[in-house]
């Protein structure tokens, strides 16, 4: 099992796939806790790139109103 995986929950399984059993090497959605944290910097900083009227509508339909991408100084 890879515990590093940001989706394990620590008894083999998975937290994000609807799976009974942690598939390992097989699973194409594998990603470091590092890794997802590094991914989530870069789709913060292409949302700040985005109009303001955009971030907005992205915001209240997909963050509940909040704009965490505002508020954190990301740089990959």
């Amino acid at each position: 099992m890879y515990d590093n995986c940001f989706g394990s929950n620590g008894r083999n399984g998975c937290n994000i796939l609807t799976v009974h059993k942690c598939q390992q090497d097989k699973c194409s959605f594998y990603k470091s806790t590092q890794e997802l944290e590094e991914d989530r910097k870069k789709a913060y900083l292409l949302l700040a790139a985005l109009p303001p009227d955009m971030q907005r509508y992205i915001s209240d339909k997909y963050y509940n109103g909040r704009m965490p991408w505002a508020k954190s100084k990301c740089s990959v």
